[in-house]
Order: structure tokens, then sequence, then C-alpha cells
């Protein structure tokens, strides 16, 4: 039951809107059955260009894979993530370093990678709305919602920068967590017992103090190497999907609604799923972002449906493409590991495969 939360949320907010809103929904059904064929192409490559400019943010933050692995990975651990409600976080990610060990990352570039993916993302996402009120503020005021959001994003950046300067110039940090991580070690192999031997036997293997003074190394010449080419990066995923909202309200056929005061609700609505508890923000991204689309003055009408296609772009769609392909993964790794056990079973065959050598 848990599993399937979120798409319970989606489906009683669908249920709800069914009863006390079926004059809405069915105006939005019409709309929608109204749209041009053609005008699917411009949904469609919106949707594409979201899922490439993540693919390509991952690659910044992973050397060593290509783009299609990438993306690959990264939309198999997203759909995870939006399709699991308690604990999908870390089944995608646990799916993503399945796929970098196979791909032979190592686990330092690998702990890197994991790194940079959560921490990067919380600066483009509590910078933009600060860069975007910004001309607001110097010719009107900001109402509540924003002047909080502009003051929290100074504040979690300006302490985030300082973290993070004193975690990599200096390793007393990294070298804390390497000897909480020895703890952790020397607890784990007390309690368990002998007969787990597999697990104690990895757990033995691992050097917690060594393996964070790798990492920290690691993020430098992570940083170093890639830092413009992973913000740019990371900067090009808001892009597409604003790029994603505005198709969708110019799809629909929104009336009302300026770039600006679309590019501030897609700021605020960034910044309310980054605080949602819920993968993916389910639910509580849909109504946040009605009621930011009809304060910037656009109708409910408008605003529910152009929300419906947005969240159609950037929360079912990764779903989907995520669940193909890590099918697709996992159903091309059998295929190879049944290929080596038959090469295996058959050591003698010619390489041509067509007959047999005989001592």
């Amino acid at each position: 039951m848990r599993r399937f939360l979120p798409s319970l949320l989606a489906v009683a907010i669908v249920a709800t809107l069914s009863v006390f809103q079926r004059e809405l929904l069915l105006d939005i059904f019409q709309r929608l059955q109204g749209i041009h064929p053609l005008e699917i192409v411009p949904l469609a490559l919106a949707g594409m260009g979201m899922i490439v400019t993540r693919g390509f943010f991952l690659r910044s933050c992973s050397p060593g894979i290509s783009l299609r692995q990438s993306i690959t990975a990264d939309q198999s651990a997203l759909a995870a993530g939006y399709g699991i409600a308690l604990g999908g976080g870390a089944v995608g990610t646990g799916l993503r370093i399945h796929m970098f060990t196979r791909w032979n990352m190592s686990s330092q570039v690998i702990a890197a990678s994991i790194v940079a993916t959560a921490v990067v993302p919380s600066f483009t996402t509590w910078g933009l709305p600060i860069i975007v009120l910004a001309p607001k503020a110097l010719t009107t005021s900001l109402d509540n919602v924003q002047l909080l959001a502009v003051g929290f994003g100074i504040f979690i950046i300006a302490i985030s920068i300082v973290f993070w300067w004193f975690a990599l110039m200096r390793p007393s940090l990294f070298t804390v967590v390497g000897r909480i991580g020895l703890r952790l070690q020397r607890l784990f192999l007390r309690r368990v017992p002998v007969r787990f031997w597999r697990s104690r036997k990895v757990v033995e293997k691992a050097q917690p103090d060594y393996f964070t003074n790798e990492l920290r190394l690691s993020l430098r010449t992570l940083l170093q190497t890639r830092g413009h080419l992973i913000l740019l990066s990371s900067m090009s995923t808001l892009l597409a999907g604003f790029t994603c909202l505005a198709v969708s309200a110019h799809v629909f056929g929104a009336q009302g609604l300026t770039m600006y005061e679309a590019l501030i609700a897609f700021s605020l609505v960034r910044v309310l799923i980054a605080l949602s508890p819920i993968p993916g923000a389910a639910g509580i991204a849909e109504l946040g972002l009605i009621a930011l689309l009809e304060r910037a003055g656009v109708s409910l009408l408008d605003a529910t449906g152009t929300t419906l296609l947005y969240r159609f772009l950037t929360w079912f769609v990764p779903i989907v493409v995520g669940t193909s392909l890590w099918w697709r993964y996992s159903h091309k790794r059998q295929e190879t590991s049944h290929g080596q056990v038959h090469n295996n079973n058959h050591p003698l065959e010619d390489t041509r495969g067509s007959i047999p050598l005989h001592g």
C-alpha cells in the first residue's frame, strides 16, 4: 500500500475534483479534446528535453559514463523515487549505485556523484526565486510567500556555501564522519552473529576513515574539474522544467499568464517540491501550482489544466520512461549473463560459432 501512496494521492485529488469540481473537469476534458494533434509535438519535445537535461546533469557529476547510461540511471532512479512512497529515494539511489558499479565506476567516484547530485540542485532551486524576484523587489513589494522564499533561500545558500567550503578545504568534518563509521562498524561486528558471515565479511573489508578522506578528495577534484559544467547542467534542468510549464500553458490555451509570472510560479513551486516529504510532491505540487497560477491572474480552469499537463510531463512520464529503461537494462543484463554462461559451457567452440575444435 505504501508503495503506491503517490499514485493514490493523485487519484484522490482527481476523485475529489470529480465530486466537487465536476464541471471543471468536464471543461478541462473538452479543452484537451480540442487540442490539435500537432500541438502534441511541442509537449513531447519539452518532455524529451527534460529527460536529456537531467541525464546531462548526472553525466556531468559522474565521470566515465555516457549520456545514454546517465539517462538510464537517472530515469530509473526517478521512477523508483516517484513510484514508491516511503523509501523510494533510497531505492532509486540503490539502483544508480548498482548501475554505476556494473559500469566499472570506482566507489569514490560513485559516492562523489551521489553527493554532488544531491547538493548542487539545492543551490539552483533556492537561488532561482532570489534571481527571479529580485527585479520585482526593486520595483514593488513582495508578498509574504515570495518574501519567505527569498529570505529562506538566501539563508540556506549562505549556510551551505560556508559548510561545504570548510568541509572540502579542511579534513576535520570528514574525519569525524569516518570515526563515526568506524564505531558503527565495530558495533555491527559485535552485535551481528557469526552465522551471517557474508554480511560480516563485507563490513570487515570496509575502511570508513579511508573512504571518507578519499570521498573529500574526489569531491574536490570533481568540483575543480567539472564545477562550471555541473552548475550549468543543473541550471539547464530548471530551464527544461520551465519550458514544460510554458509549453503546457500554451497548448492548453491559458489566458492572462505572462512569461514572468509563469517563471515566478515555477520558481516557487520548485521550492515547494523541495520541501515536500512526499516523493515527487504528489498532490502538494499540483495544489500549490494551481494556487500560484491563480494568484498570477489565471482562471481556475486554465490553472488546473496547465498544471495537469505540466505534471503529466514532469511526474507521470518519468515513471513510465524510467520503468521501461530499467526493464530494458535488466533484460539486457540477463541476456549478457546467459551469453557468458553459454560461452563458458563451450570453451572449445570456434569463435566463428560454426565448427567445434577437436583435440
